[in-house]
């Protein structure tokens, strides 16, 4: 079970810490003879075993329960080395939390080599992302293309399906590395067809907590309507349009992975407002409602909302507040999204990993 080698990873990193201890702790003027170290007691390897058991086992790989199969179903093309049946779990997995799935999707996994660069060399597409050395052969990139082309000519004509699928192709032939959803326009039919791409990098191709949540955030975004004049979001301001479509994103991607785990989804928020604390304490990112980390953001101010009572998030997770462009009208009035953007980084560590929003931002 996938659960079992998380846990064998808790004890790899006891032991190797257990490792390090025990060979600092000889002092001598003279070189120390080599030791073997004797093997763990019963007692011991107990007590190591309940230390791990209390440690959140977080989800880091796509191993989700089967699901019912939704009625729009997944159009899978995957070249990853992640068998398709744990994809399209996953897939449903989520698709089932969503109260009416109004799009179609196809979801693209494709793999890359190592990192190269912070921006793909001689991009000509309309594609952005880091460079990574490409792996996939030209056959490959000839029938993801050919794969999107029939996904979207027959609701978006042929114009666009093989505008679109050129693209995806030149951009996997570039080594582009990419986790995005894209969605169609114009007619009712093709403003239906969704489609979303991860790349495998080596590090992602391992267990990944972020793997997991990136999977469910661009997952939610193919059920998302666009931002924008034609959906506001209960009418929030055209400015604050892109922040809540990411957030709504991020949110909906925590959530599921602490479901996938079987873990109470504070443990999760404490571990993602952690991370996000970090990286404002070493000034990575800015608290302004902006790039790097708009989505990370983001999601800590929907859980302030939520947290004020102004926000349900039942209608973010059943992807009814983004969807139907309805939901609680009042969650983004202009109010709330000025206490959002004015208080979402006012939090702290009141114990060990434990995370709480001050009083002031919880009452203002």
């Amino acid at each position: 079970m996938r659960t079992r080698s998380l846990r064998l990873t808790y004890i790899s990193a006891l032991a190797a810490g257990l490792l390090l201890l025990t060979s600092c702790a000889t002092v001598s003027d003279e070189p120390a003879a080599d030791l073997a170290l004797p093997s763990p007691t019963a007692e011991e390897m107990a007590a190591i075993e309940e230390e791990v058991s209390s440690k959140p086992g977080f989800a880091e790989v796509l191993d989700c329960p089967k699901s019912p199969i939704p009625e729009s179903q997944l159009s899978l093309v995957n070249f990853s080395d992640y068998p398709d049946d744990e994809i399209v779990n996953c897939f449903n997995f989520a698709a089932n939390k969503i109260a009416e799935m109004q799009t179609d999707v196809m979801m693209i996994m494709y793999p890359v080599g190592p990192f190269l660069s912070g921006e793909v060399k001689n991009n000509d597409t309309d594609y952005r992302g880091p460079g990574f050395e490409p792996v996939l052969t030209a056959d490959q990139r000839d029938s993801m293309a050919s794969s999107l082309e029939s996904y979207l000519e027959p609701a978006c004509g042929g114009e666009f399906a093989t505008y679109q699928a050129r693209q995806v192709s030149r951009f996997a032939e570039l080594g582009g590395g990419q986790q995005v959803a894209g969605g169609g326009g114009g007619s009712d039919e093709c403003a239906k067809k969704r489609w979303m791409i991860l790349s495998i990098d080596p590090d992602r191709a391992g267990p990944s907590k972020e793997l997991v949540t990136t999977f469910f955030h661009e997952v939610f975004h193919t059920v998302q309507a666009s931002p924008g004049p034609s959906c506001n979001y209960s009418g929030a301001p055209e400015d604050d349009q892109f922040w809540i479509h990411e957030a709504g994103a991020s949110f909906f991607g925590l959530e599921m992975a602490a479901e996938l785990a079987d873990l109470d989804s504070d443990v999760v928020w404490d571990d993602h407002m952690s991370f996000v604390s970090n990286l404002l304490g070493n000034q990575e990112i800015s608290s302004k409602f902006e790039d790097p980390g708009i989505a990370e953001k983001g999601s800590i101010a929907l859980r302030l909302l939520a947290e004020r009572g102004q926000l349900a998030t039942s209608e973010v997770m059943d992807g009814s507040l983004y969807q139907n462009c309805g939901g609680q009208p009042e969650a983004f009035s202009p109010q709330n999204i000025q206490v959002a953007k004015d208080y979402w980084f006012d939090y702290s560590e009141v114990s060990e990993g434990v995370f709480r929003f001050s009083e002031t931002a919880l009452a203002q």
